[in-house]
């Protein structure tokens, strides 16, 4: 009797399933919330253009902008292509079509519901805030960006994904926060897009879990750069969270007059509460799935004949 004979598996049953609906359900929840307060209320409105406003304001000279303009232009032609190539690498080597199939599907089915939100099912009502009232909620540069880099997440070995996670959601917040540097988006819209990308991450791994299996015991432990970009990742969520708190809580508190008589000071707390809104969900999704990838998961096993499967 071989050792994988032997090893423990995690039991299968509803126990093992019902975390990845309830994450999906809180995603959900927290993607409505974001609408409901930043989109159809005058003081979430009102926040989301003050910060708006901040970046035009201190970052709108071209020796700011151009890194932020070049890395979008790129951004979309870059993300497709490195997706393109690793699924495609990891159904050629691991002979493998369930894996990069779901993992390309989830890329489409998270920009495709991001355009339907925005362009048919939403709407930004006017409440004297803004003179831009064209829904722009989620963002579809990031959206794009957050699901191509967790379709490479779906499609790597267990033991990688801690290091690809913390690469994707560093790639994807960077995007986000280039969107407000440039004036395109809100944070509402890209903490939105987060939350899109997310779900349907969650939802293939899902679908790959009911596919191979529950996830082997131990498997994927033990490797120290897998150890450290795991840390590396939860300090980040942790900090994250607490950007996140404090700038929300400081856009609460401080006073908001009409939105063309906030003063520059002002308008820099706010673009810094809008860039910790941005960058402090990034990472704190991004641990969360991570960690009910490697509690619950189906990984890619080694398969010495025909390599990762």
């Amino acid at each position: 009797m071989s050792s994988a004979d032997l090893a423990p598996t995690v039991p299968r049953g509803p126990a093992r399933v019902l975390p990845w609906y309830a994450a999906m359900a809180a995603l959900a929840v927290a993607f409505v919330a974001c609408y409901v307060f930043f989109i159809q209320t005058r003081l979430g409105q009102w926040i989301d253009d003050a910060a708006l406003l901040g970046g035009q304001a201190f970052l709108a000279a071209d020796a700011t902008r151009k890194p932020a303009l070049t890395f979008l232009d790129y951004m979309p032609a870059f993300s497709a292509v490195l997706s393109g190539l690793v699924l495609l690498w990891a159904l050629i080597r691991r002979r493998d079509f369930i894996r990069p199939t779901v993992a390309g599907l989830s890329i489409l089915g998270a920009s495709g519901t991001t355009q339907l939100l925005k362009h048919v099912v939403l709407e930004r009502p006017d409440l004297n805030i803004s003179a831009a009232t064209v829904n722009s909620f989620p963002s579809g540069h990031t959206t794009f960006a957050a699901a191509a880099m967790m379709s490479i997440f779906l499609v790597s070995p267990a033991a990688r994904r801690p290091l690809v996670a913390l690469c994707g959601w560093t790639y994807a917040a960077l995007a986000g926060a280039s969107t407000l540097v440039l004036g395109w988006h809100r944070p509402s819209d890209v903490v939105a897009a987060y939350l899109v990308a997310a779900f349907w991450t969650l939802l293939a791994g899902l679908a790959l879990r009911h596919l191979h299996g529950p996830r082997e015991a131990g498997s994927g432990r033990g490797r120290t750069g897998s150890g450290r970009a795991e840390r590396i990742l939860a300090w980040c969520a942790a900090a994250g969270t607490i950007a996140f708190s404090a700038g929300l809580v400081l856009a609460l508190l401080l006073p908001h007059p009409r939105i063309g008589d906030v003063s520059d000071p002002v308008l820099l707390v706010f673009l810094g509460a809008g860039l910790a809104l941005i960058m402090g969900s990034a990472f704190l999704v991004g641990h969360v799935a991570l960690r009910l990838f490697s509690r619950y998961g189906a990984p890619i096993r080694f398969n010495s004949d025909l390599g990762m499967k």
